[in-house]
């Protein structure tokens, strides 16, 4: 987390659920391991990064911003 505040949780189903991640927070998740975040009551900024090849596979495709 680079600023603001963020949540994460894992599954096919958005939950907030958890505690907000404050910057200098991390986490991760093995690839292909369904998981999703949001931000808190302000801007969220986040650095993601991973290991190639890679990118953002969404569950559900109408969720995809690249297709709207």
């Amino acid at each position: 987390v680079v600023g603001g505040s963020v949540g994460s949780s894992h599954g096919e189903k958005f939950e907030k659920k958890g505690d907000l991640l404050e910057p200098g927070s991390l986490w991760g998740y093995p690839a292909k391991h369904p998981h999703y975040a949001w931000a808190g009551t302000e801007e969220g900024i986040l650095q993601v990064q991973f290991t190639g090849p890679g990118g953002i596979d969404y569950i559900n495709p109408a969720d995809d911003p690249r297709k709207r």
